[in-house]
């Protein structure tokens, strides 16, 4: 199992790191001399910024663009979507046979690479099940010049990163040996956040989700810098983001501010899995966001795997991986 999140691993385990020339704004008043005349003097501090000052992404507010086969092997093709007319580069593992296939759509975590998660992908196959991986629009800076997903670092968000899991969802019926009216969702970390909410949007498109540590606590995280170092005050962000483990935008902490995916919990008509670890994992430092979870979807499993981290590598991940196919089968079998 590869190396998942390299320096976004640290930011999903820990508060958000203050950041600094981000200060309160200071204030001053003049006190009049004792029997002058006292002069009304105009406050001219500028009102802080709210998240209303702000355009809030809609992630179903896109175009989806008709999806491009560049290799056409048997078992892995290369696939560019489209979103905006912005490209998405993503892979399609597809098992042996005519299909149609029962389909996952995997989201990564937090700037990684679809890559990361090609072991997940080709087992899945292996057992029978089309795969689609990809790289969310700007998240991924590390890809072959001219091939990778379009997009800059400061794009990205929950939200766009949603709009382009809808893509994907809305292109799967012209893709080779793909069912689309058997598609499950995975994600992992910030991608589990996603895949938990355009899951419970679109519940009638899904047949059910696997999280491995979803980011459920990424919005508090957002939160309390804004509430924090910026002292609620929206402008005080900077365009550019560093200190998040990973460059991110501005639009990264607006579009999470108001963000709250237990709202949406109840609208997940399909079984949810949460698989969660033991060791430097968000199961260990943020256990509490998954207890409500399991309380707020209608209906969830919380799987914990002993001696697994975050990343959930090697054997562990052929274990978490193993849950799953048990649950594909399960719902398959079930025809739920």
């Amino acid at each position: 199992m590869k190396h998942r999140l390299s320096a976004a691993f640290a930011a999903a385990l820990s508060v958000l790191p203050l950041l600094t020339g981000c200060g309160s704004q200071q204030q001053s008043s003049a006190m009049p001399e004792t029997g002058s005349v006292t002069a009304e003097t105009a406050d001219t501090t500028e009102p802080a910024a709210s998240s209303a000052d702000f355009e809030i992404t809609d992630p179903f507010q896109y175009e989806a663009g008709k999806p491009e086969i560049t290799d056409n092997r048997e078992g892995v093709k290369d696939v560019f979507f489209y979103r905006d007319g912005i490209r998405i580069r993503g892979q399609l593992f597809v098992p042996k046979g005519k299909g149609p296939f029962p389909t996952v759509v995997l989201c990564s975590g937090m700037t990684v690479s679809f890559t990361n998660y090609n072991d997940e992908a080709e087992k899945f196959a292996a057992n029978g099940y089309a795969a689609v991986v990809f790289d969310f629009i700007g998240a991924v800076q590390n890809n072959i010049a001219g091939r990778g997903s379009g997009g800059e670092p400061t794009e990205y968000s929950v939200l766009t990163e949603a709009k382009d899991l809808n893509v994907i969802l809305d292109s799967l019926s012209a893709l080779p040996k793909v069912d689309p009216d058997k598609v499950f969702l995975f994600g992992h970390s910030l991608g589990g956040l996603v895949a938990t909410y355009i899951g419970c949007r679109r519940p009638d498109d899904i047949r059910g989700e696997m999280l491995v540590e979803p980011g459920y606590h990424f919005p508090d995280e957002a939160r309390k810098y804004i509430d924090g170092e910026a002292n609620g005050d929206f402008s005080q962000i900077p365009e550019t983001v560093t200190n998040f483990g990973s460059v991110v935008g501005r639009i990264f902490l607006t579009d999470i501010y108001d963000f709250d995916i237990y709202r949406y919990m109840p609208e997940c008509r399909k079984d949810v899995l949460i698989f969660l670890g033991t060791q430097n994992s968000l199961g260990v430092d943020h256990r509490e966001y998954f207890d409500r979870a399991e309380q707020a979807f209608p209906s969830a499993e919380v799987k914990v795997i002993e001696g697994a981290d975050h990343n959930f590598q090697g054997a562990h991940g052929e274990q978490m991986t193993d849950e799953c196919l048990l649950f594909l089968r399960k719902h398959l079998a079930d025809g739920a």
